[in-house]
């Protein structure tokens, strides 16, 4: 009897490429990802329809590794999502990957690269310690909100203020949510799209007048706190 967690070859295929694109992207852009969706995606399909909870359970990890070390990756990650599995599942583990891995980023940025990282991104990190003291996490929830800065960035740049760490996963999960959801809604609108004749239809359109919208939205709302 096989195990769940057993590594076949195939498996071990799949994620050494997902980790080697990911990898790829994060350096050369995202052209790279339509390429990559096109030449792999049936494949990662295929497995996943065969073996659906282990793929759920592998690409959980694949995510928060990747994004604990902060690779500008969670984009392409979340189409990907999107494409192979229903939005619950989808939304689930891209919500709590994110959180978990931007934590983790958040941890080796306070303990051990903060003198590192505090040199590198210095003038974020002046703008963001900034704005913690004054507002505290409710500054956080407005960057989740509205991304001013990359993902990554402030995930490294809080582990560098006396934010407490629960208190970051906590809002992170929370503010991210909403642009999550958007990015699994598209990521399955492209899978359509991939994989019929029919061109962009009116849901992809709408998604991404609400990707670019919202964050507007969010802005005048929260605009107190930036």
């Amino acid at each position: 009897m096989t195990s769940l967690f057993k590594i076949n070859s195939k498996l071990l295929f799949l994620i050494t490429i997902t980790f080697l694109t990911s990898m790829t992207l994060a350096v050369l852009g995202k052209e790279e990802a339509v390429s990559w969706v096109n030449l792999n995606l049936e494949s990662l399909i295929n497995y996943s329809v065969i073996n659906p909870l282990s793929m759920k359970i592998y690409f959980f990890i694949i995510y928060i590794f990747l994004t604990s070390l902060s690779l500008p990756v969670a984009f392409i990650l979340g189409l990907l999502s999107g494409m192979l599995f229903d939005i619950y599942h989808a939304v689930l583990i891209v919500s709590f990957a994110s959180s978990i891995g931007a934590t983790l980023a958040f941890l080796l940025s306070r303990f051990l690269f903060k003198d590192y990282f505090q040199g590198i991104f210095s003038n974020q990190y002046e703008k963001i310690n900034k704005g913690f003291m004054k507002n505290g996490v409710y500054y956080l929830y407005a960057l989740r909100m509205i991304p001013i800065f990359p993902y990554f960035i402030i995930n490294l740049t809080f582990g560098l203020t006396t934010m407490k760490a629960n208190m970051f996963y906590i809002v992170t999960q929370i503010g991210m949510l909403p642009m999550t959801l958007l990015i699994i809604l598209m990521g399955k609108e492209m899978f359509n799209v991939l994989t019929t004749d029919v061109a962009i239809n009116s849901n992809m359109i709408i998604l991404l007048l609400l990707l670019g919208l919202l964050p507007l939205v969010f802005k005048y709302f929260m605009r107190k706190y930036l």
